[in-house]
């Protein structure tokens, strides 16, 4: 993968552990996983990168779920491999992050880089949800 491919590929990753978790628990309230629709369909409404958006699943997703969807589609990745790149550049390699976790990251992110407190919608203010897909 080229350099540049690189860096779009971390500046995706990026903005779905900053921007996902608060989006996700908005349109869906919080929850442990969520399926490969919402993720997907989250993405789209909020603009973010698609380009990398099977990442976003395999970070908020469970395995079976990200399976499913990428086998009706007839597409192939491997989710372990997607974890582990996450992983080793944000959670110290450690593959078993979950939304909670990256909500975390997330707002540590934004509040290092950004400044001020984390938004008022992540996944520990909590966020009553919306729509359902």
């Amino acid at each position: 993968m080229s350099l540049i491919a690189d860096i779009k590929k971390g500046r995706a990753i990026k903005s779905y552990m900053v921007q996902l978790p608060r989006i996700l628990a908005k349109d869906y309230g919080k929850s442990q996983y969520y399926t490969a629709h919402q993720v997907a369909k989250s993405i789209e409404r909020s603009k973010l990168s698609t380009d990398y958006t099977p990442y976003a699943i395999a970070m908020f997703c469970e395995q079976p779920v990200f399976e499913d969807y990428y086998q009706e589609l007839g597409e192939t990745y491997d989710f372990e491999t997607l974890r582990y790149q996450v992983a080793d550049k944000h959670f110290q390699g450690n593959i078993h992050f979950t939304p909670a976790t990256i909500a975390i990251a997330g707002s540590e992110f934004r509040e290092s880089y950004f400044g001020g407190p984390p938004d008022e919608c992540s996944f520990d203010s909590g966020c009553d949800g919306g729509g359902g897909d």
